[in-house]
């Protein structure tokens, strides 16, 4: 059977019949072969002369006895029952033992996972125990993302703005990255109007608690939080390259802040590049629901000005530039962090990053001990959802210890 002609017969297992055909009779394909044959005056064996079928075959489908069909033989007779495919095969279908229906929709669910989900990135993310067994797969994400059937993967509302067509195995990993972080947010509901103005008040003073490793991070979601914007952290996945990304929920702005390279400094350049987005960008975000920062997406958006924006913020290249003479002088490091009102490896981290781009690879392994451990500021974040059996279960988490408002 042509792959068009298949699609055509799984996607009618859940098509409903149309009001006209509610009467088995009158979708009877047996009884729509005789009238026609009438009208036509027709014998069958002339009929099966006429469209070069043999009898066995013929009767097989009349019959509901095949147990396979030729996909040429169902284009000939639908053409002389005047029935196109879908037509067709919504009749065919209708007359099927149940046991065959079920057996299609076995296919069904696997066509659906195989295209849809990385199975091999998601058992390697921990998610999945097994990437064969397709009842378990299926119940792992039901249960997950609670949706009663596999299909409303892509039919429920609220993935809808992440419907996509062709995928390669990195953007379906993307995809369910993506759509977790919504679930999530969807879940957590902030009920503060979001405020734009309280939002740039708010920005002066969120520097200074990149200082504080252990709950520096989480005092600033919980602050930007009560101005509209939600703030959470999701670990990256196999194939996934996001370093960050804004969404639009509920007409309100959210960031999702990761692990992409492991770096304390690099967690709070995500935050403050993602909130440049929000800042600036919000009317070209909102046709699309989302935006990420790391791999391509559908929004031409200048990602050099959002990260101009955190190096000023976090701290100047005009800084760096002054204390590069020192760098290896630990003491005025420290000092000159203290007085810029940010942790010292933000210092050592832009004097890398700027060494990088003079085609200097080596300065980065030369200062990894000034870097604090990432696991220290997302501690009280990191929910981890892939290990969780319902997302919901990180969504509580985060209401009930970070967001504090059930």
């Amino acid at each position: 059977m042509s792959d068009k002609i298949f699609n055509v017969f799984l996607q009618s297992l859940i098509k409903p019949i149309n009001e006209t055909d509610s009467n088995i009779e009158e979708v009877s394909l047996k009884i729509l072969f005789e009238k026609r044959m009438k009208e036509l005056g027709l014998s069958q064996n002339q009929v099966e002369k006429l469209l070069n079928i043999e009898k066995k075959s013929l009767n097989g489908i009349l019959d509901r006895t095949a147990k396979r069909v030729d996909v040429v033989n169902i284009l000939k007779l639908g053409n002389f029952l005047n029935l196109p495919p879908e037509k067709f095969l919504d009749i065919y279908i209708l007359e099927m033992p149940s046991e065959s229906i079920g057996d299609l929709e076995q296919a069904r669910k696997s066509n659906f996972i195989i295209s849809r989900f990385d199975l091999s990135g998601l058992h390697k993310a921990k998610f999945l125990n097994s990437k064969s067994d397709l009842d378990y797969i299926v119940h792992r994400i039901n249960k997950f993302f609670g949706i009663n059937n596999i299909f409303e993967y892509d039919q429920n509302n609220i993935f809808s703005a992440f419907s996509r067509t062709k995928k390669g195995s990195s953007n379906l990993m993307r995809d369910f990255w993506v759509k977790s972080a919504y679930v999530q947010f969807v879940g957590i509901k902030n009920l503060n109007p979001y405020d734009r103005n309280a939002l740039v008040e708010l920005m002066p003073k969120i520097r200074p608690y990149t200082m504080n490793v252990e709950r520096g991070l989480l005092t600033v979601a919980q602050a930007l939080y009560c101005v509209g914007l939600t703030v959470i952290f999701q670990p990256n996945l196999p194939n996934v390259q996001v370093r960050g990304a804004t969404f639009l929920v509920d007409e309100k702005p959210c960031i999702v802040l990761t692990d992409f390279n492991k770096s304390y400094p690099t967690i709070w350049f995500a935050l403050m590049h993602e909130i440049h987005h929000v800042l600036y960008d919000m009317d070209t975000i909102k046709s699309y629901s989302y935006h990420i920062t790391g791999e391509p997406d559908l929004i031409l958006i200048n990602e050099d000005k959002a990260n101009d924006f955190a190096r000023e913020y976090l701290f100047s290249a005009e800084r760096s530039k002054y204390i590069s003479s020192f760098i290896n002088n630990e003491l005025i490091v420290k000092e000159y962090a203290k007085q810029s009102q940010v942790h010292p490896s933000f210092i050592y981290n832009f004097y890398n990053f700027d060494k990088y781009l003079q085609g200097d690879n080596y300065a980065w392994s030369m200062y990894k001990s000034y870097f604090p451990d990432i696991k220290l500021a997302i501690s009280r974040l990191n929910t981890n959802p892939w290990d969780k059996e319902k997302i919901e279960e990180s969504i509580m988490h985060l209401k009930e210890t970070v967001f504090n408002f059930i």
